[in-house]
């Protein structure tokens, strides 16, 4: 898929499979120290996760909510992946 101007590819994935992939334009993601959000061109990142709500914003400007366990959220180059144990 190609991005978009303004989008970035994400890629979500737990221990059993790979729950999202696909382009976002952000994602509002609970830090260890507090809610945080990446768009296009971030500066790269590796972040941990507590559990919370993380809130995808689409190209279509709809949105996706999704409840996650602790993880990971490594941003380099346009890209993202969050790791997490479970999603609800």
């Amino acid at each position: 898929m190609a991005n978009s101007d303004k989008g970035f590819q994400i890629e979500i994935v737990t221990p059993e499979r790979q729950y999202f992939s696909g382009e976002i334009v952000s994602i509002l993601a609970p830090g260890i120290d507090g809610l945080f959000q990446v768009l296009k061109n971030h500066a790269p990142l590796l972040a941990s996760l507590k559990a919370g709500k993380v809130k995808l914003s689409l190209p279509d400007r709809s949105e996706q909510s999704l409840t996650v366990t602790d993880g990971f959220l490594e941003v380099s180059g346009n890209k993202a992946i969050l790791l997490t144990e479970n999603i609800s």
